[in-house]
């Protein structure tokens, strides 16, 4: 149950929780229609005033974020599945944290992880704080708004 939502006379969706003015998400997952599939019905749905920035690689998504940094452009959530070409989840994971600490940056990107891989196989990922939340694909759709929900407004 999605408690800060309401539904208006109209139909419409209605926001209770306080609003950023912006919000700059990245995706990241091989899978077209999966990133397809979670921007259409889990973000654009639910949430506005949002700039979706997507990639396939892990490489790019990680100079992306790099340079966003090195820019002053805050990026709110990083969502990333584990296995994509270039950088690995696991890996891109680390190395964002390596660079946030070396960098000393006053900005700590949330980062979900949304993945066919359980936990199970990278639990020093949520042991070590390197990931804010960590689901499986399979999750239901309302746990997933739910956990981006926290995420961008806690």
């Amino acid at each position: 149950m999605i408690s800060k939502w309401s539904i208006s006379k109209q139909g419409n969706l209605i926001y209770k929780g306080k609003l950023k003015s912006s919000l700059n998400i990245i995706i990241l997952d091989d899978h077209e229609l999966f990133r397809k599939a979670i921007t259409d019905y889990c973000i654009k749905l639910f949430f506005k005033n949002i700039k979706l920035t997507e990639f396939e690689n892990g490489d790019d998504a990680y100079h992306f974020i790099i340079n966003a940094n090195i820019n002053s452009r805050k990026i709110d959530l990083l969502i990333t599945d584990i296995n994509h070409p270039g950088l690995r989840g696991h890996e891109l994971v680390k190395s964002i944290r390596y660079y946030e600490k070396l960098s000393h940056s006053p900005n700590r990107i949330p980062i979900m992880i949304l993945s066919m891989v359980e936990e199970s196989r990278y639990p020093e990922l949520v042991a070590e704080n390197f990931v804010d939340s960590y689901l499986i694909k399979s999750t239901e759709p309302e746990d997933i708004i739910e956990a981006i929900e926290h995420l961008l407004y806690t």
